[in-house]
């Protein structure tokens, strides 16, 4: 950069106004055979703006022009537009320090931090290009990213993957894809700074979509904790651009491949396991399948939780967590001592309150069921005190997915 342009970029800067500086001396690509595909680079035609964070998944993003979510996570709109004391205005998050690169609007995403299982929570931005991306022609694609001063956590790992079709599934899972672009440090830009993440690439096969998150297990991801924040690693996205590459271009280096972690376990029709033998991040859930929670205790003859149940519940939260659509049964079971009316009420008030532990923790109460079956359904023999302890157990049945 020239003298007379840093001195500039350091008045803006001094100023609080550096994007300003950015949208009076960014370049602008003029030559139409290299003209953007992505509409809506900025995110700045929106049907509306939105002073609260995403709490409908897709049906807030349908009021971005063109821009998606590919899973049931919830990517936000940041707006300056928005007023001063709504969450989106990221002023509101940075000491009126934190804006868009360009424009009023940015994107905003998590890339690494606990949302769910211990597969971290990844939330992505998808958008179909305005061209088509062919094989044997090269590519260059560049965006912006900015860490949120209010996050924890600094990452690398957020870069941008080419997808042949839309991708759209009903879980809240991370996506290993390959991204053609990736930043291999840790963002760790403070304030106002953003990093630029480029390159150049090529297709193997026609390719419509990109989308825009981390494609890395979390155990592939590096972080760098800041002493404030919270919520993990939160990162704005502004200003995404892919056209072709000029001839002067060459290829960048490809990122390290996305490797997926193993496939989920699929159950056998009417097989009933148990958190002995499977964890419950393994599964892929079906309708019928049945799981014992097996470390669900509560006080004696009582339907009081002991606080040592609250581990296992805890897990069942976030699989809940994680897959949106999923509704169950808890069923609560007894052993043969004693009246199997009485059997039959402390088995379905015990299975009740596991439903009330899930709903004081925000899983929806439409997704859950209850029901007691007191002694009728033993696992074990109820002449031994081993076996009254197996029958004696809270089970979750998968009713709708």
């Amino acid at each position: 950069m020239k003298l007379p342009l840093l001195i500039l970029a350091l008045f803006f800067s001094a100023l609080g106004n550096s994007n300003l500086f950015a949208q009076i001396f960014t370049p602008v690509e003029s030559e139409p055979e290299y003209a953007n595909f992505v509409p809506n680079p900025g995110f700045e035609e929106i049907a509306r703006t939105y002073c609260r964070w995403n709490q409908n998944g897709r049906k807030y993003m349908e009021d971005i022009d063109s821009w998606d979510s590919p899973t049931e996570t919830t990517p936000d709109l940041l707006s300056t537009r928005a007023k001063s004391t709504c969450w989106s205005n990221p002023k509101k998050h940075s000491n009126g320090k934190q804006s868009p690169r360009n424009g009023d609007n940015m994107a905003g995403i998590k890339v690494y931090g606990k949302g769910g299982t211990d597969t971290f929570w990844h939330e992505y931005i998808m958008v179909r290009l305005d061209s088509t991306l062919k094989p044997g022609v090269k590519y260059y694609a560049e965006f912006y990213t900015m860490r949120s001063v209010k996050s924890e956590l600094g990452s690398n790992n957020i870069g941008l993957a080419v997808s042949d079709t839309a991708i759209a599934t009903r879980d809240r899972m991370p996506l290993f894809l390959n991204p053609v672009v990736n930043s291999q440090d840790i963002v760790k830009s403070r304030w106002n700074f953003w990093k630029k993440i480029s390159g150049v690439f090529e297709v193997s096969q026609e390719m419509n979509y990109i989308l825009i998150g981390n494609f890395y297990h979390d155990d592939k991801t590096k972080i760098f904790e800041f002493p404030e924040g919270e919520g993990g690693a939160y990162y704005y996205i502004d200003d995404v651009y892919v056209r072709r590459a000029k001839p002067e271009e060459n290829l960048s280096p490809k990122p390290p491949r996305s490797i997926s972690p193993p496939p989920k376990i699929i159950l056998k029709k009417a097989e009933i396991v148990s958190t002995k033998e499977i964890k419950l991040d393994s599964i892929d859930y079906k309708v019928g399948n049945t799981i014992t929670l097996d470390n669900i205790e509560f006080e004696f003859d009582k339907a009081v939780l002991l606080p040592r149940s609250k581990m296992e519940l805890s897990k069942l939260v976030d699989i809940m967590t994680d897959y949106p659509h999923l509704g169950i049964m808890i069923g609560g079971h007894t052993d043969n001592i004693g009246s199997d009316e009485y059997n039959l009420k402390l088995s379905k008030e015990r299975a009740k309150s596991v439903v009330e532990y899930l709903v004081d923790r925000n899983v929806e109460p439409e997704r859950l069921k209850y029901e007691g079956y007191g002694s009728s359904k033993p696992i074990a023999s109820n002449s031994t005190d081993t076996g009254r302890a197996i029958n004696r157990r809270v089970t979750f049945t998968v009713i709708r997915n």
